[in-house]
């Protein structure tokens, strides 16, 4: 007898310790690196697909279809995924719902040749989701300077972690590129404080991207997010946890309640930074960040006219008090 949405939907909250998989009108695809086999059809956890690729082939576009990955082993990506389908789920499956880093299911990139493999994952499409999964960039490939990119619409990322482990001495590498339009992201660990870099690097960047669903940063809602990082003492100057590169991209309001910048000063080797955010004048909107808290840094602001704006930050009144500009 075949298995009914409802026989999957009680499987599925089994394995996700009560959290479960969200109710969806769609199919739920399985994927298991350590146990499954791309010969499968990936419609129970018995016959889990192996491969993210494969799974992600199986998705139809517009239909709510999961992508349930089992956190049993880490699911290792050999080029960058790119999620250019619409509404298609990706769940990370390990008994537990909640965590804000060491998530079981892993999606890692090594070492690749292809100069298009600039991210882990690259989103692209429309109303997209990501829960309870953690992204490592393991490349040190010159061209793969991001762990995610969003250049999609409406895309939302929970409980999700992005960390990269190699190129920490290429300039300008950052965890996560936001690029998109209505973007929801909650509760995220960017980097790792034990891995320390000393060239320019950011926890967000900031800049417009072709090829996906917005060609502006606008209209994006972020809280509870960590940035986690170890500047070294050459990049002093230049890193950031938050970096806004191309001013004219970031149109209307773009809102991150409750950024929590922490810098790891390591004996020796590690330094103060002297800016929270760097960022460039801003022509059509704002960044508004709603009680952050900034750690390991002189300053938080590098110049006024950015439309960059604190409130209730716990920084200093000149560098930013209730609903003020950045002004150093």
């Amino acid at each position: 007898m075949p298995k009914t949405n409802l026989d999957i939907l009680q499987v599925n909250q089994i394995l996700g310790g009560g959290a479960g998989i969200p109710a969806t009108s769609g199919k739920v695809i399985y994927c298991d690196y350590g146990n499954g086999s791309d010969g499968n059809g990936g419609g129970t956890p018995e016959e889990a697909v192996k491969t993210i690729a494969q799974a992600y082939s199986l998705a139809t576009s517009n239909k709510f279809d999961i992508i349930a990955l089992i956190g049993n082993s880490t699911h290792v990506v050999t080029s960058m995924l790119t999620v250019a389908k619409n509404r298609v789920t990706f769940v990370g499956m390990d008994g537990s719902y909640g965590r804000l880093t060491a998530q079981s299911a892993k999606i890692s990139m090594g070492v690749t040749t292809d100069t298009d493999d600039i991210a882990v994952a690259l989103i692209t499409g429309t109303r997209n989701a990501f829960y309870n999964i953690k992204f490592i960039n393991g490349n040190s490939l010159d061209e793969c300077l991001s762990v995610v990119i969003d250049n999609g619409e409406g895309t939302c990322i929970e409980g999700c972690s992005m960390v990269k482990t190699a190129g920490l001495d290429d300039a300008d590498w950052c965890c996560f590129w936001m690029a998109g339009d209505s973007l929801t992201m909650r509760n995220c660990v960017l980097g790792q404080s034990n891995l320390p870099s000393a060239v320019a690097h950011f926890a967000i960047k900031i800049d417009a991207k072709t090829g996906g669903g917005s060609g502006a940063v606008k209209e994006n809602f972020l809280e509870n997010i960590y940035a986690n990082m170890s500047v070294g003492t050459a990049a002093a100057a230049t890193a950031c946890f938050i970096k806004v590169v191309d001013g004219t991209a970031m149109n209307f309001g773009n809102v991150i309640k409750d950024f929590n910048g922490i810098n790891f000063v390591q004996a020796s080797t590690g330094t103060i930074m002297t800016d929270a955010v760097l960022g460039a004048a801003c022509t059509g909107g704002y960044l508004n960040l709603i009680r952050p808290t900034f750690m390991g840094c002189t300053g938080v602001g590098s110049a006024t006219g950015q439309g960059i704006y604190t409130a209730n930050s716990t920084a200093f009144d000149a560098n930013g008090g209730l609903g003020g500009e950045l002004t150093d």
